[in-house]
């Protein structure tokens, strides 16, 4: 855990992010504390492959023993309207898609902002980038491990992805 942060302090609908070794997760401090946990640390509101779909779940089922940082991540939306509008998802039943809705497209919705994610522009350019250059590699056998690479990359982050 980041020692910088101080969690009883953290303001309702701050975004924080638990890292991972490939990519960051996404969620939304909340107003709730989690009453069967004697530190009281809040609740936290995210968007997982772990649930499929939104919910509010404790601290330590969300961040577990990761490391988080504070998200640069910020709307001009108050604290209950970020909240009031992420609350609202979870009553639509809304699923996670890595693609089109993951918990970065959800925090930024949340937030008032445009529903995308670097995350993912971020390793479709690299997958692009290794692809291209797998291309244009003069040996074959050069080429191959280029690719290989590439599909390592893309595999290693689904099975991260799996994780959470």
């Amino acid at each position: 855990m980041n020692v910088d942060l101080n969690l009883t302090t953290l303001a309702p609908g701050t975004i924080i992010a638990v890292r991972y070794s490939m990519y960051k997760h996404f969620a939304i401090v909340s107003d709730r504390l989690d009453v069967k946990n004697t530190k009281l640390l809040p609740m936290l509101i995210s968007l997982s492959h772990r649930t499929g779909t939104i919910k509010e779940e404790p601290w330590n089922t969300v961040v577990g023993d990761k490391c988080i940082e504070l998200s640069s991540i910020s709307g001009q939306y108050s604290s209950s309207q970020v909240l009031s509008r992420a609350r609202k998802c979870m009553n639509h039943n809304l699923r996670y898609n890595l693609l089109y809705f993951n918990c970065e497209h959800f925090v930024r919705y949340a937030h008032g902002l445009p529903m995308e994610s670097t995350q993912v522009k971020q390793a479709f350019y690299g997958a692009f980038v290794g692809a291209t250059t797998c291309l244009f590699l003069p040996k074959i056998t050069l080429a191959r491990f280029g690719f290989m690479v590439t599909a390592g990359a893309v595999t290693s982050l689904r099975n991260s992805l799996n994780k959470i």
